[in-house]
C-alpha cells in the first residue's frame, strides 16, 4: 500500500485527524496558526503557519488563514510527501482550516498524490461560520479534490450535549475516510 499522510488543518482539523489516524494509521501532521493547539505533539508532527501574519495565535478569519498558509508554503512543501496518499481534514467555518484548505489541496494535487479532503460543516445556528464554511467548501471543490463532508446541521439530534455530537461526527468522518482508504487499496 502507498504511504499515507494524515494532515489535520486548524483546531477542529487536529481533532478530526487524530480520530482518523487512530483508525487508518500512516504518518500524522497537524498544521495550524495557533501554537498552543499544537503543544504536546511529538517533534515533527506539528507546524505553526503564518508566524508573522498570526503570531502563533488563532487565524480568526479565513482571509488570515489564507495569508498564513501562503506565508508558510515553503515549510509546508518540505513536510509533504513526494508520493503516496494524503488525507486533509478540517472543520470549515473558522480561520485556519477554511482559509488554508484550498491552497493545501492544490499543493497536494500538484505533487500528484492521491488526495482525499474530509471536512465538517458548522451547525445551522452558527450562521456566520456556516456561511464562511460554505464559501470555503466551494473553493475546495474548485481544486478538483475528492471531498467528503459531515454536516453538523444534519446530524444534531439524539445527543445529550455538544461534545457528544462533535465526537460522534469525528467518528463518522473517520469511518468514511477508512472506507475511502479500503476502496483505494482494493483498486490497486
Amino acid at each position: 500500500m502507498k504511504e499515507l499522510t494524515v494532515i489535520g488543518v486548524g483546531g477542529a482539523g487536529l481533532s478530526l485527524a487524530q480520530q482518523a489516524h487512530k483508525r487508518i494509521g500512516g504518518r500524522f501532521l497537524a498544521i495550524n496558526t495557533d501554537r498552543e493547539q499544537l503543544k504536546g505533539l511529538p517533534a515533527g508532527q506539528g507546524l505553526v503557519i503564518g508566524p508573522h501574519s498570526c503570531g502563533g495565535k488563532s487565524a480568526v478569519s479565513p482571509a488570515r488563514g489564507r495569508k498564513a498558509v501562503e506565508e508558510s508554503l515553503g515549510d509546508i512543501r518540505a513536510l509533504l510527501p513526494d508520493s503516496g496518499k494524503a488525507v486533509l481534514l478540517a472543520g470549515l467555518g473558522g480561520g485556519a482550516g477554511t482559509g488554508a484548505m484550498p491552497t493545501l489541496a492544490k499543493e497536494v494535487i500538484q505533487r500528484d498524490l492521491n488526495l482525499l479532503v474530509a471536512v465538517t460543516l458548522p451547525f445551522g445556528l452558527e450562521a456566520e461560520r456556516r456561511e464562511a464554511a460554505l464559501t470555503g467548501l466551494k473553493e475546495l471543490e474548485a481544486t478538483g479534490a475528492t471531498i467528503i463532508t459531515h454536516d453538523h446541521a444534519k446530524h444534531l439530534t439524539g445527543f445529550s450535549g455538544l461534545e457528544e455530537a462533535l465526537a460522534s461526527s469525528a467518528e463518522a468522518l473517520a469511518e468514511r475516510v477508512q472506507l475511502w482508504m479500503e476502496g483505494e487499496s482494493d483498486a490497486q
